[in-house]
């Protein structure tokens, strides 16, 4: 009988039941195969070990895990400004800078239910989509299992929360987009998809009369390849009387979009930074302006500079009455004098009295004409608008 050793190399290539039939047929070979561990080696090639991640690239996801779980710092716009001394700012000098694309980031989701993880990781395939309200980003999910999700009953999905984080790819810049809140859902007439809203628990950017939020929505539908995140930048605004506690919202384009994810992911040039900072300030004053902020300062001007002008009339008859009162006193006086150097001073003193009234009156006139001129250039700076 011929001994022919098992050669290990060739194992991976063999049949599982062929290489149980060889190792049945003798005890020479069940124990040749067992030295050279010819069924590890199989299991090797039929199915191999997952390649360990880079250490970089595990930092990197721990460090995304980090940035989710931390809320974003909101950014105060037209501080110390009111929407009037907005619009009379001199437009800055136009600078040439390129933003980031939406497609220069790379999108992170993590996703809670009651403090549990139920999934998180890097999302793919961007695209826009328009809709009657306005544009969003569209991020798919096809690679999420959505197993977790039971039938449609709010009360099941208060506790949900989702985390995202903007990474750009050729600095790994993090930005973190905020966390957010199950807010509703619903579906369509069919069913399908089904639509969890989230509302985020800080702004991104706020001023005195309204903000910027980023607003996500999970569109769960049965078929995978449609399962997607959108996300919607909306600018809210209070209105403008001050009984009313309703807002108004505008979802914003996808140009704005930009203009934040790059002032939030940081530019170096102080020159650009500012640039893109008046940009998302001019979208701050014409969402303001168009919901009736400006009228609103117009009037409080107004009424202020009326009130104003009401309390200068005021002081200034005040003023008057007080010096023809004292001058009456000072003639009734000089009637009763009959001693002629106490008359003459008192008569001197009467001229004196006379000139200060006069010159009080002047003053009057002169401010009168001040508070017309005031009142004009008032009027037309408001037409200006």
């Amino acid at each position: 009988m011929i001994d022919i050793p098992v050669l290990s190399e060739l194992v991976k290539f063999t049949h599982p039941k062929e290489l149980c039939q060889l190792s049945c047929a003798s005890k020479t070979l069940h124990i040749d195969l067992q030295g050279t561990k010819a069924w590890a080696r199989l299991a090797e090639a039929q199915l191999p070990p997952p390649t360990p991640r880079d250490d970089s690239e595990a930092r990197s996801h721990v460090w995304r895990r980090e940035v989710a779980k931390t809320l974003p710092h909101p950014r105060r716009v037209l501080e110390g400004v009111t929407l009037l001394e907005a619009l009379s700012r001199e437009t800055p000098a136009p600078f040439e800078f390129t933003r980031n694309r939406f497609t220069d980031f790379t999108y992170f989701l993590r996703l809670e239910d009651s403090g549990r993880l139920i999934w998180e990781g890097d999302l793919g395939d961007l695209s826009r989509e328009s809709y009657e309200e306005g544009q969003v980003l569209r991020l798919s999910l096809r690679h999420m299992d959505f197993g977790w999700l039971g039938p449609a009953d709010n009360d099941d999905l208060e506790q949900v929360q989702i985390a995202l984080v903007a990474i750009r790819n050729h600095d790994q810049a993090m930005v973190p987009l905020g966390q957010f809140d199950f807010h509703a859902a619903w579906s369509d007439s069919d069913g399908d998809p089904r639509n969890l809203r989230f509302r985020p628990r800080r702004s991104l950017f706020y001023s005195p009369r309204s903000q910027l939020n980023l607003l996500p929505c999970l569109s769960v539908a049965q078929d995978a390849n449609d399962r997607r995140l959108e996300l919607g930048l909306s600018h809210i605004i209070r209105e403008p009387r001050e009984v009313s506690h309703t807002h108004t919202i505008y979802r914003c384009n996808l140009s704005p979009f930009r203009s934040v994810l790059t002032y939030l992911a940081g530019i170096h040039n102080p020159i650009a930074r500012a640039s893109i900072l008046a940009r998302i300030e001019g979208c701050f004053v014409a969402g303001e302006r168009r919901r009736g902020w400006l009228e609103l300062e117009r009037a409080r001007v107004k009424a202020e500079r009326v009130a104003r002008v009401e309390a200068l009339r005021e002081r200034d008859e005040i003023d008057v009455a007080r010096a023809e009162a004292q001058l009456e006193a000072l003639r009734k006086k000089g009637t009763r004098l009959y001693w002629e150097p106490a008359k003459l001073n008192h008569e001197l003193l009467v001229l004196e009295r006379e000139r200060e009234l006069a010159t009080l009156l002047e003053r009057v006139e002169a401010r009168r004409e001040l508070r017309e001129q005031d009142e004009a250039e008032a009027s037309r700076a408001e037409a200006d608008f």
